[in-house]
């Protein structure tokens, strides 16, 4: 039966043999000392003393955490990065333009606050931002999220055009006795707070908190937000007034308030949108494309037709003419810095608190792509306190939350950015525009820049395909995204977030109840052990049950630990899986791979994929023990952690656990168990060394 084995398996030419080794004999042997135990307040000392210690290269280390330019820029590589850097900056930048203004009116906010918040939060972040090639500023989602906030605190302007005051402070109204504020105050109270939550959650160390959001919910939930943000611009695309809806079902109110007007739409604001749409599309699905095969610089289509809109409006007079809605005056020069009102800080808190962490959600899992990309490392907590400083600092001048553009990033890249000079470049150029070039943009139409949102929203949307391949992976992932798109369609968005985050965290919560298990048999002529259930090559070993449990062992699932494991020591199949019916020879070869089973003697627990057990977990083992030694098996741990093995001593599970039957490795407990020396001597297929 042995060469029927070997001649299926493969027989090894050389094998080499080592002398089992228990955990207890190696920590002997190599001279083991476990540290001391500090008490609290020890540990507090330790850890000030640590901190406080002072050196050049200590300090130097410190700044530039805090100050990641300083970290690149002293070796900064002009013949390799500048002119890639000038380019991309220029190029993001002129995007920027139409972007910012289009994105401002959904944030319900004057067009010029949209180049604002590519001006003043991005000095903060160039400075203080670990990713090179993300593009910070407006975004849709963010800038519709801060709308809902600024309509509901608000007092809106009657006129749509009527110009801009560029001192906050002094735009206060006063309605009744009762003072009031504007849109540009209360967008700037919610940056703020915005920032003060991204820096908490920065000295919390809790960069990596947004790790936990499944890719699918936040993939559900901004395609979910990009279908409020098409609703929110069909009104301009059709040059009609809709009335503001809010709460649960108010994206099937605003559509059937479209669809009531749609009668009543601006013939001239039809075609305009119409004609602008189409030269987009086809820019973006045919022109660039073919650009991009000749050279790397992008087309700025966007602020072609923003150029062409605007010449169009002011020769033709659509305005006066055909009643077509124009962006209006727009201020020269830069804002004067005033504080936003405070006194909202705690009416906005809450959603601010969650428009931070939208933010930081998408942004950091962009930063991440591009690190990966260019094999470059960013801080999580780095990346808190950079957006958290921004947000601060553009609050003072009336600018709205940032976070990462999904379009810009992705053009900044192709265009050739390095480092982060890109985003200071990209600030000089839009400071000249403001000080200068604004007034050039008063006649451009309001649809154009609907137009250019809705274009945008392709890749938004494109995310609907993630649905179809999880679909095939795993129905519990798709299953995440589709109730986050649905919740924030049907219901709201804020609501929707909060939905999603629930159902992922819960989804992570009943993944770690059942973690994955096996019983372990031997492939013949190897060291390898695998799933019996799944590998028919796979041997059990005569007189022994080896277990494998991957994840955690905790309080919430021993019940769950218990069942597999007598499962297996029944040899029952107990995994859910769908294997495949086996072959008249596979099953031959199982029959003859499979060894007489005699009466379980030894209880083998493998432990290398236990990432950690708590103390209840450790009683559970030790009782188990127990009861097994009643039963005259006696159980055995193979290959745990060392912060495993410390949880275990503490809770006197190493009492009832002999030391000696504890293993660093499967294959040592196995040679250990069934006096290896002499099964070696009866199997040819070894030579020893």
């Amino acid at each position: 039966m042995m060469d029927h084995i070997e001649s299926q398996v493969g027989e090894p030419e050389v094998s080499v043999v080592q002398s089992a080794h228990g955990v207890k004999q190696l920590a002997s042997k190599y001279h083991y000392y476990p540290p001391d135990k500090l008490g609290l307040f020890e540990s507090i000392r330790v850890s000030a003393k640590e901190s406080c210690t002072f050196s050049p290269k200590c300090f130097m280390s410190g700044l530039t955490s805090w100050l990641p330019i300083l970290s690149w820029l002293p070796s900064y590589d002009l013949r390799s990065y500048l002119l890639g850097d000038i380019a991309s900056g220029i190029t993001v930048a002129i995007m920027h333009i139409p972007q910012g203004m289009g994105y401002a009116l959904l944030a319900e906010l004057p067009p010029i606050i949209g180049i604002y918040m590519g001006f003043f939060p991005l000095l903060i972040y160039a400075l203080l931002g670990t990713s090179r090639h993300t593009s910070m500023g407006s975004f849709a989602i963010m800038c519709l999220m801060t709308g809902k906030i600024v309509k509901q605190l608000a007092v809106m302007p009657e006129d749509p055009e009527a110009p801009y005051d560029d001192n906050i402070t002094d735009s206060f109204l006063t309605i009744d006795d009762k003072q009031t504020y504007t849109p540009v105050q209360v967008a700037a109270i919610v940056a703020l707070t915005n920032g003060f939550a991204q820096i908490l959650l920065g000295i919390m160390q809790m960069g990596s908190l947004c790790v936990y959001l499944s890719d699918m919910m936040v993939s559900g939930f901004t395609t979910g937000a990009s279908v409020h943000v098409l609703a929110s611009q069909i009104p301009f695309l059709l040059g009609i007034h809709t009335r503001s809806f809010d709460g649960p079902l108010k994206i099937i109110y605003i559509f059937i308030e479209i669809f009531t007007l749609i009668f009543t739409s601006n013939p001239a604001v039809m075609v305009i949108s119409v004609f602008t749409l189409t030269a987009m599309i086809f820019s973006n699905e045919i022109i660039k494309p073919w650009c991009r095969t000749i050279t790397k610089l992008p087309i700025p289509a966007e602020f072609i037709v923003v150029a062409v809109g605007t010449l169009a409006s002011y020769f033709g007079k659509f305005k006066d003419t055909y009643h077509v809605k124009i962006v209006g005056e727009i201020p020269t020069g830069l804002p004067e810095p005033s504080s936003p009102p405070f006194e909202l800080l705690p009416a906005v808190a809450v959603d601010s608190t969650v428009i931070s962490i939208v933010a930081y959600t998408l942004s950091i899992s962009m930063a991440r792509i591009f690190a990966k990309k260019y094999n470059y490392s960013i801080d999580a907590n780095q990346e808190l306190y950079a957006m958290g400083a921004s947000n601060i600092f553009g609050s003072f001048f009336g600018c709205a939350p940032i976070a990462v553009s999904l379009a810009r990033s992705l053009i900044q890249e192709a265009a050739g950015c390095m480092t982060q000079l890109t985003s200071l470049i990209c600030c000089f150029v839009l400071v000249f525009v403001l000080l200068f070039l604004g007034p050039l943009f008063e006649t451009l139409p309001n649809c154009v820049l609907s137009c250019i949102i809705v274009v945008a929203l392709k890749e938004m949307f494109m995310q609907v395909l993630d649905l179809k391949k999880v679909w095939a992976i795993s129905r519990t992932d798709a299953l995440i995204w589709i109730v986050s798109f649905l919740s924030v369609v049907i219901i709201d968005i804020d609501y929707g977030l909060l939905i999603g985050i629930i159902i992922s965290l819960l989804v992570l919560l009943g993944r770690s109840q059942k973690p994955k298990t096996a019983r372990l048999g031997r492939v013949p002529n190897t060291d390898d052990y695998l799933d019996v259930s799944k590998h028919f090559i796979a041997v059990e070993i005569p007189t022994l049950c080896i277990f494998q449990f991957c994840g955690a062992l905790h309080f919430a699932n021993c019940e769950y630990f218990i069942k597999k494991l007598s499962a297996a020591l029944r040899k029952e199949s107990y995994d859910n899986v769908a294997t495949k019916p086996l072959s008249e020879k596979q099953l031959q070869l199982k029959a003859d791979l499979t060894f007489n089973q005699t009466k379980i003697q030894y209880l083998v627990i493998e432990m290398n994929g236990m990432s950690y057990t708590d103390s209840s977990g450790g009683i559970l083992l030790g009782q188990l023990c127990k009861e097994y030694k009643e039963e005259g098996i006696t159980m055995c741990l193979a290959a745990p952690s060392e912060n495993v093995l410390e949880t275990l001593e503490a809770c006197g599970t190493l009492d009832v656990i002999s030391p000696e039957r504890i293993y660093h490795s499967v294959q040592d407990a196995v040679k250990s168990l069934t006096q290896h020396d002499r099964l070696v001597a009866e199997d040819h297929s070894y030579t020893k060394l």
